[in-house]
């Protein structure tokens, strides 16, 4: 598991297979709440990414793209 934190949306990616987790208040990992990064829903959560985070979730689609057509 390699996780990076999304602050600007108060939430954490796991780069090794595109899950996003909620943080808890103290800025640590819920790990008890997986979301697919492609069922994260809101438009409010990827319009409040940060630019540095959207940078992050840019680099790690195409990995994603690449895995749903298999």
């Amino acid at each position: 598991m390699k996780l990076h934190e999304l602050k600007s949306v108060g939430s954490w990616i796991d780069l090794d297979n595109g899950v996003v987790y909620p943080s808890y208040a103290n800025g640590s990992v819920d790990l008890d709440c997986p979301t697919d990064l492609y069922c994260e829903g809101s438009e409010e959560w990827w319009n409040s990414l940060s630019n540095s985070d959207h940078e992050v979730i840019n680099e790690f689609i195409p990995y994603l793209k690449l895995d749903k057509k298999k």
